[in-house]
């Protein structure tokens, strides 16, 4: 935590995402429909540049902790409601080459174009 408080301090990473909205999408996820069959995968402020997790469906334990994911990329069944359920909960996205990302980071430079 010391570590990502200084980048932040630093203005290297700008807080998109607090734990209350993280907690929110969480649950969504948890609650879905079975249809909707979601996934993610996600990368770490941390990580490598090219670094990020393989798609996975385990929303209960695997998506903790939240405190490093500088994004979170999702799929489901059905992109409308994936959209629906984010924008229901006022959670910021932007779209990339065709998946929904959510935002736990940004850095300095061009932004995302939000949803």
């Amino acid at each position: 935590m010391k570590r990502l408080t200084g980048m932040i301090k630093r203005g290297e990473l700008y807080p998109i995402l607090n734990n209350t909205k993280w907690a929110e999408l969480r649950s969504e996820m948890l609650t879905a429909p079975r249809e909707q069959a979601r996934r993610f995968r996600a990368r770490s402020v941390f990580a490598a540049p090219d670094f990020y997790t393989n798609w996975d469906g385990e929303f209960y334990y695997h998506i903790h902790p939240v405190a490093d994911i500088e994004w979170l990329e999702l799929k489901s069944t059905s992109q409308e409601w994936l959209r629906k359920t984010l924008r229901g909960h006022n959670i910021p996205y932007s779209v990339e080459d065709g998946v929904v990302r959510v935002w736990g980071y940004t850095r300095p430079g061009p932004q995302p174009e939000w949803q």
